[in-house]
């Protein structure tokens, strides 16, 4: 009788496990990340990135330069779950949104894209670089930590 009280008290007082949050109602924090500059030297801006596990991000990467960049790190990319990638032209038109696995961005010049994303694996990433012939050993690399 009295493993039944204690069965049928389990029962009744037993809270469902609830998540901390519910990450799909966050806000995003906005990180803007320049690539290039206007006179064409070749930079990320910052050079190092710092994300928190379990936030929305919203990066936004901006090309002012006169070439086209590439945004890429492999092991940043596999510590992340990407909502989105949407892409705009200089005057704001929204040219594509793109889903699912990213492994890199390629930002036109004088475009924009946004990367909404959510890390999920704490790190430390030096291959943030950018893949256009040259553009890396030019000095256009970076790090990224998420915490």
């Amino acid at each position: 009788m009295q493993r039944l009280f204690f069965l049928l008290a389990a029962v009744i007082f037993a809270q469902p496990a609830l998540a901390a949050g519910d990450l799909s109602r966050q806000d995003p924090i906005e990180v803007t990340v320049e690539l290039g500059s206007e006179d064409g030297e070749m930079i990320f801006q910052p050079e190092q990135l710092t994300f928190e596990t379990g936030k929305l991000y919203k990066m936004v990467l901006v090309n002012n330069s006169p070439n086209k960049h590439y945004f890429s790190s492999d092991k940043f990319t596999q510590s992340v779950f990407t909502r989105k990638v949407q892409t705009y032209t200089p005057d704001g038109e929204e040219t594509a949104e793109i889903k699912g696995h990213i492994r890199e961005v390629e930002v036109f010049a004088g475009h924009t894209a946004e990367w909404w994303f959510v890390p999920v694996q704490t790190g430390t990433f030096e291959d943030l670089k950018c893949t256009v012939d040259g553009h890396e050993e030019a000095g256009m690399v970076g790090t990224i930590i998420i915490e």
